[in-house]
């Protein structure tokens, strides 16, 4: 018997090392933790000793188990101060077992002559324990239709952040990056690996949760180098077929556990929100 267990306890490694692709990437999708994200742009209410506390239960209600976390430039300009009470949310945040990323979006970043800028804020911020450094920089912000070389530039920027961020390094994106790259075109997804980025959170802001979820799930076969994460929109300004405003909090819970049913088995990783101050708390 035991001479049995032997045979199939060696058998099983080299299973998995002669599994087809597909079946490797199924089981990889297996242990995807699925989590529900947030963006907060003003992080004030946070970073305030009176109010960390019920905004933390708030995002507890809410249920958030990750964040991204975003600073203005009032709080940059105070680092000293922002620093200490940075120390003191994460500390209060992991005790209750929520994720906190730092989110950083200035699209001019993505140009040479301001990448500095952005590497100088990272040495700044050394030392404080976040969970990974998360960019929102869309390119289409530069100017549409987006020029090759700003692909590029973007790639470049994505590159020096890997190098200089002592945490992993995520991206939101427009999912137009993500379709089959056009003749000429830099393939974004293909390069994202090699630039140090292996997450990205999808923008396909749609009010139909079907199109969303079928759109995240051939991206995700398409590019199976990445883990990728669904963002949706709560953005009042938004046209109605593009943003969940409006809807309850009992509602969008009732989404999660369908995109999480749908979504986590093909290796997509959760639903991140735009943005919290937008975020039903009802």
């Amino acid at each position: 018997m035991r001479s049995i267990l032997l045979v199939l306890s060696l058998a099983l490694p080299v299973a998995m090392l002669i599994a087809p692709p597909l079946a490797l990437q199924a089981m990889a999708a297996q242990s995807v933790k699925w989590s529900q994200a947030s963006y907060v742009w003003d992080s004030e209410a946070l970073l305030d000793p009176g109010q960390r506390a019920t905004e933390l239960a708030a995002l507890s209600k809410a249920g958030m188990d990750k964040i991204y976390l975003g600073l203005k430039a009032a709080q940059l300009s105070d680092l000293v101060r922002t620093r200490d009470q940075l120390g003191k949310l994460l500390q209060e945040a992991a005790a209750q077992g929520l994720q906190v990323s730092l989110l950083l979006g200035d699209s001019a970043w993505i140009e040479p002559q301001q990448r500095d800028q952005l590497s100088h804020l990272l040495t700044k911020l050394k030392g404080l324990p976040f969970a990974s450094l998360h960019l929102d920089l869309e390119v289409e912000q530069l100017g549409v239709p987006v020029p090759d070389q700003h692909l590029q530039n973007w790639l470049d920027t994505l590159r020096m952040a890997s190098r200089e961020s002592p945490w992993p390094v995520e991206i939101s994106s427009h999912h137009r990056w993500f379709a089959e790259a056009k003749p000429g075109q830099t393939c974004v997804p293909c390069a994202l690996p090699e630039a140090g980025v292996r997450q990205v959170s999808l923008m396909i802001y749609t009010r139909n949760p079907k199109n969303s979820a079928r759109m995240a799930e051939q991206i995700a076969k398409r590019w199976p180098d990445l883990q990728f994460r669904l963002a949706q929109s709560a953005e009042p300004q938004l046209d109605a077929t593009e943003s969940w405003a409006g809807a309850s909090t009992e509602q969008l819970q009732r989404q999660n556990s369908v995109w999480r049913e749908q979504l986590q088995p093909q290796g997509i990783a959760g639903i991140d929100w735009q943005a919290w101050r937008d975020f039903p708390k009802r």
